[in-house]
């Protein structure tokens, strides 16, 4: 059984897997997208200048997600994962969306990150703009930048989920986002 931690960047998501596996719960433990600029030898800036390396890397997020969370997804145990595949598909929107040519490349992407999603048990999403975004290369760390990611990211999880699986933490406080989630966890 797979329940995921969502939101865009610095809301908080690898912290609260911290504390949770912390307390002994499971947890989907890869950073995909660092592991997969790490083995190209690639940065954020690189792949988003590059559109053909975009699709590239978005395609390939997928794939490894897909492996990465099948196992948990398989399990009668609970497990944790950051990141949605709505995430992910709101990531490449921005990234692609502007760009006519790949409008079909983005409707496709969207169906299949459609179909993954539905593996998620639930999906607590934790709002943006609690946290300074720290730039370390990998993410967008303008305020801005995170806000319209937030609006867009909470949207599209939206129109992705089962309706009913979605939960909106809306508090910076750990002890009280730990609570949440092991108070509607126990009725998963």
């Amino acid at each position: 059984m797979l329940v995921a931690i969502s939101g865009s960047q610095s809301s908080g998501k690898s912290t609260l897997i911290s504390h949770l596996q912390d307390l002994g719960f499971n947890s989907v433990s890869r950073k995909t997208s660092r592991s997969i600029m790490e083995e190209w030898g690639v940065t954020l800036d690189m792949i988003n200048s590059d559109y053909d390396l975009t699709i590239k890397f978005q395609d390939e997020i997928l794939k490894r997600k897909l492996q990465d969370e099948q196992h948990a997804v398989n399990s009668d145990q609970l497990w944790f994962t950051e990141r949605t595949f709505a995430d992910l598909f709101t990531y490449a929107l921005i990234t692609l969306g502007k760009e006519n040519s790949f409008s079909e490349y983005i409707d496709q992407y969207y169906i299949d990150c459609m179909k993954a999603q539905q593996h998620y048990k639930h999906i607590f999403y934790l709002k943006a703009g609690m946290f300074n975004a720290v730039h370390d290369g990998v993410r967008g760390s303008n305020q801005h930048y995170s806000r319209m990611v937030d609006q867009i990211m909470w949207d599209i999880t939206n129109q992705l989920s089962i309706p009913g699986r979605i939960t909106m933490i809306d508090t910076p406080c750990i002890k009280q986002r730990v609570n949440i989630i092991k108070i509607q966890s126990q009725s998963l």
